[in-house]
């Protein structure tokens, strides 16, 4: 038997969403933004056939459009900003190996060779 969905425990959780994207100017932007390309790849696919619009690049140009604006989207409406690289923590980490292999190597090649005498 099929679940039946509860209309009104799905509007109760898609109702604050709906307020921020109508209240929040550039939010909404995003998500008309991304529409309109869906729209656009969407009329391309049935007009030139799946195929073909796969290899259009109009239709990919479109597609990593539409694919930017959700994720923009889903970031402004979560809140969340992309994660920091860490650069300069990475730049100091790589030169504290490369330094610390260096520094073994130098002692490794730096030994001395006249530890072990051989007499025939």
């Amino acid at each position: 038997m099929p679940t039946k969905i509860r209309t009104d425990k799905v509007a109760e959780q898609i109702t604050p969403i709906v307020n921020r994207v109508t209240q929040d100017d550039e939010l909404r932007a995003h998500a008309k933004t991304a529409l309109d390309s869906a729209k656009t790849i969407y009329s391309k696919v049935q007009s030139d056939g799946a195929r073909k619009a796969a290899t259009n690049k109009d239709v990919t140009d479109e597609v990593v459009k539409a694919a930017t604006e959700l994720r923009l989207t889903a970031e402004r409406l979560t809140g969340k900003t992309k994660r920091k690289s860490h650069k300069l923590r990475k730049l100091v980490l790589g030169a504290m190996v490369a330094g610390a292999a260096a520094i073994g190597l130098k002692k490794i090649l730096n030994r001395d060779e006249d530890e072990f005498e051989y007499e025939a």
